[in-house]
Order: C-alpha cells, then structure tokens, then sequence
C-alpha cells in the first residue's frame, strides 16, 4: 500500500502521523479541557476517582492527572505540576514536538541541522515514563513516611 499520499513521493514517518493526529485534536483537546475546568469538574470530577487508591489506599501512577487537568486549564501551573507533573511535561512535550516539526518541515530546507528525516517519537515516551514514575516513587515515600 503507497502511503506516500500526504508526503510527495517521500516514506510517511510516525513523526508525520504524530504531526497530523496532533493537529486535529488540539482544538478539541483545549475545548474539552477549559468545558471542564469552567464547569464539567464540578459536574463529573467525583466520577474521575481512583479506584485503585480508593481499594488499598496508594496512588496509582496517574493518580492526580484529572486534578492537574483541571488546574492545568484554570491557569494554575504549579498546583498542576504539584498534583502530577505528568500533565505538563505532555504539553510542553506536544509543544516542543509541533514547533521542531513545523521548523524542520518549513525552515530545514536539505541541508542543516534541521533537515533530518524523522524525530525519534520514543524519547518522549521515553521522557514521560520516568516522570511517571518519579513522581508515583514521590507520592509513596511521602505517603510512608507518614506512617
């Protein structure tokens, strides 16, 4: 199957899926989170609980996000960061991704340093799995510390 569609006779990357999938649902993703900072939260936040904090009282590794969704949206980036650093690391990930992007598809031109083929999409999962876990690791010690 030629997939070569979006590209003019170039090999689609995931860097260019990624690229694409990012620009539809930015919109969307930013109504839907100030809907439901300006509201929604009120509404349906009882219903975003852990169940896995609630069965054995330690947080799962998400454990914050939808809070940290809400305050991220309020304006109120420290109280997001505190909750789950999670939230901001993904914005400012998504960020930093569409803007090299962008530079590299507009700016890169065929030579320099912006010109190389596919931006390696794993290091920012990567990146996203250890402050998942730092900061799950930080929720525990300070829970079993007050033990």
């Amino acid at each position: 199957m030629n997939v070569s569609y979006l590209y003019k006779n170039q090999k689609l990357h995931a860097d260019g899926i990624f690229y694409q999938i990012g620009k539809v649902f930015w919109l969307p993703f930013c109504l839907v989170g100030f809907w439901f900072a300006h509201g929604g939260y009120e509404r349906y936040g009882e219903l975003t609980a852990c169940g896995i904090r609630r069965m054995c009282g330690l947080p799962c590794p998400g454990c914050g996000g939808t809070r940290a969704f809400y305050y991220l949206f309020l304006g109120n980036f420290r109280e997001s960061f505190v909750l789950n650093p999670t939230v901001i690391y993904g914005v400012l990930a998504y960020l930093h991704f569409m803007l090299l992007y962008f530079c590299r598809k507009h700016f890169g031109g065929r030579s320099g340093a912006l010109s190389r083929k596919e931006i390696h999409i794993q290091y920012y999962m990567y990146a996203a799995i250890v402050v998942i876990l730092v900061q799950w690791a930080i929720k525990i010690i300070k829970i079993l510390s007050f033990l």
